[in-house]
């Protein structure tokens, strides 16, 4: 008896409704391979070759919709809120890293790559001073400024002090982490106002007034978010995790779908069935 038609009878001896909270229906992380859910066995069938497939430790606050799919090739999760999903997580044979970046896996068996684009829940501006005397005006700013918020979001102020750089290069710089940014020159000492700047290409405005700054910016300020993906990859297979998410939800995404999910060894689930008497080898037909 091969191992696709053991793991078909146990799936079928196992199979629940998969829209459940952690049971049967999902992959737990926990779950003794001897006693595996009916969705542990259902992934290990859609990808056999996988070394690994994703399951769940914990489920995240405000994770409402939880359904378990799987098909040949791709097995996973689709996690929403409201009727909308924000997350899938899958497991295929490969995956299209397009533009992905690597970055360590803490793994020496998995590579992992992100392609994430986010908006935090804090509003970041720096402020440029193009020379000695807009430092110390910039540096008075920062310091007098209450604690503001714009939308309940907290304003963080940041201050680029290094004038020997060029107001181009710093500015560039500061919009790779910061999303917007006040250039304070010496006329803007004068009539203390300064020149609002959210694009490198120059797309802003000059001779604001600090209230007037704060208040393109909470016209403009985009919603928080998290969206993009990542990728692991490992021997026989790709784990993918397909986020969408926006405000609430969004603001503690990366730390919760990293305490969410774990790895299932598949091979583990495999020993399990050699131990009862199959002998059997990954994708063995």
């Amino acid at each position: 008896m091969n191992w696709r038609l053991w793991t078909l009878g146990v799936a079928a001896a196992l199979l629940a409704s998969a829209c459940g909270r952690l049971g049967v229906g999902l992959p737990g992380c926990e779950i003794e391979v001897r006693n595996p859910t009916s969705a542990n066995i259902l992934s290990l069938q859609a990808v056999p070759d996988a070394e690994y497939a994703p399951c769940i430790n914990s489920l995240q606050l405000g994770w409402d919709d939880i359904n378990f799919m799987a098909e040949s090739g791709k097995a996973g999760l689709e996690i929403g809120r409201d009727f909308s999903p924000f997350l899938r997580v899958h497991v295929t044979e490969s995956c299209d890293l397009g533009d992905a970046v690597g970055v360590p896996s803490g793994a020496p068996d998995i590579n992992r790559y992100e392609d994430i684009e986010k908006v935090v829940s804090d509003i970041r501006i720096r402020l440029i001073p193009t020379g000695e005397r807009p430092l110390i005006h910039a540096r008075t700013m920062i310091n007098s400024m209450p604690e503001i918020r714009i939308d309940d979001r907290l304003v963080v102020f940041t201050l680029s002090d290094d004038i020997d750089f060029s107001v181009r290069t710093r500015v560039n710089e500061a919009l790779f982490t910061d999303q917007y940014v006040w250039i304070i020159n010496d006329l803007d000492v004068e009539e203390n106002t300064l020149e609002l700047r959210r694009t490198a290409d120059g797309e802003g405005a000059r001779g604001l007034s600090i209230d007037a700054a704060l208040d393109r910016i909470e016209d403009q300020v985009p919603d928080v978010s998290y969206k993009g993906n990542w990728y692991l990859v490992f021997d026989g297979g790709c784990i993918t995790y397909e986020f969408d998410a926006s405000g609430a939800v969004a603001e503690t995404m990366e730390q919760d779908a990293m305490d969410a999910f774990g790895l299932y060894p598949n091979e583990k689930l495999r020993q399990a069935a050699r131990d009862l008497g199959y002998d059997i080898e990954a994708g063995s037909e």
